[in-house]
């Protein structure tokens, strides 16, 4: 693990900053109380929390969690509670947890954070200018320009014109519509289930009778001029058309999953996703940049040979940790960025 440690505490050096660090071992941590310097309010082993200090954490709270401290005694109980952690930090130390593995794996974890947050927001806070916005909704365009589409299911008995069973099978068709009738509108697995078993089309039989979102372009390409009007009378998914469509290659039974509506934005107004999205890819290209920087630095290599005869034992019952969980981290992913969250809640 002292490779690690090395490793982020040269890139920490290359950063700025003006420790003495050594290529061979990481620096220490040093779990001393620290805060702004100033008039000490209170002294305990070696350590001290000044009257700034103090000032300094009351302007970070809510001017309702501030009204809890306006007596001396009040100050007192709050510098009591600062004085316990550190307290309890110093023993800590002292009993050497300090160099404790759980304690080790979580502040690496910490760093690490610290490190990459630090590295990814320089990035994300470059400006995007009007041509990377423009470049970026050309990469997208679908996303934001697209005809309105539309999703049906269908059970398909074939018959083409001429065809001597034709009205046998219209009959059949009518049979199969007062079936679909039955079922319960939301229940799309049964209209699937009733596709699968009378359905005579090859491409969507598998898919229950599904045919996916189509534009009506390509609907009435696929299956006929007749099933694009009739989808047009269908309204609430659900909805099972009350008549059989008939086409020169058979009869349908129409059924509306989901309707698409027609989307047109502009750049204007997709401006702030767009913006999202191309901070977003940068973050993604600076964690691969420095991903690869640091391999290249530390000599990264893989013995394949040896790691193939590592045994993953499917059947092996589950073990208790032989220590902290490691670290670990995911490969960059690209493609549009996650949900944004909501902020935390102000402290109080």
């Amino acid at each position: 693990m002292r490779t690690g440690w090395a490793l982020l505490a040269s890139l920490l050096c290359a950063g700025g900053s003006s420790c003495s660090c050594s290529s061979e071992r990481a620096p220490r941590v040093d779990f001393s109380h620290r805060g702004p310097p100033g008039t000490p309010v209170a002294r305990f082993g070696g350590d001290s929390i000044s009257a700034e200090e103090l000032q300094q954490r009351f302007l970070e709270m809510s001017p309702y969690a501030r009204a809890r401290f306006q007596t001396v005694e009040q100050r007192r109980d709050y510098l009591e509670g600062l004085v316990r952690f550190e307290l309890l930090a110093q023993e800590a130390v002292r009993r050497g947890m300090a160099n404790d593995p759980e304690v080790l794996e979580s502040t690496k974890k910490v760093m690490v954070q610290r490190l990459l947050n630090q590295e990814l927001e320089k990035t994300g806070q470059a400006a995007v200018s009007e041509e990377d916005l423009k470049a970026e909704y050309e990469r997208h365009r679908s996303d934001f320009q697209r005809p309105e589409m539309v999703r049906l299911s269908h059970v398909f008995l074939a018959a083409p014109k001429g065809d001597a069973q034709r009205a046998q099978k219209l009959e059949l068709a009518r049979q199969v519509l007062k079936e679909a009738q039955a079922l319960n509108a939301a229940d799309f697995g049964a209209f699937g289930h009733l596709a699968q078993q009378r359905s005579e089309e090859p491409r969507t039989k598998p898919l229950d009778g599904d045919l996916r979102f189509l534009t009506r372009d390509e609907l009435s390409a696929q299956y006929g001029a007749e099933v694009l009007a009739a989808s047009d009378e269908l309204k609430a998914a659900g909805d099972v058309l009350p008549r059989v469509v008939e086409t020169d290659a058979g009869f349908h039974v129409l059924k509306l999953r989901a309707r698409q509506p027609a989307l047109s934005q502009s750049v204007s107004e997709v401006k702030v996703q767009l913006e999202s999205r191309i901070h977003y890819e940068r973050r993604t290209a600076r964690m691969e940049q420095l991903l690869e920087e640091l391999k290249r630095r530390a000599g990264y290599t893989v013995d394949r040979e040896a790691l193939a005869k590592v045994v993953v034992d499917l059947k092996a019952p589950i073990q208790q940790p032989a220590g902290p969980g490691p670290g670990f981290l995911g490969p960059p992913v690209s493609g549009p960025p996650p949900p944004t969250v909501a902020p935390p809640a102000p402290r109080r």
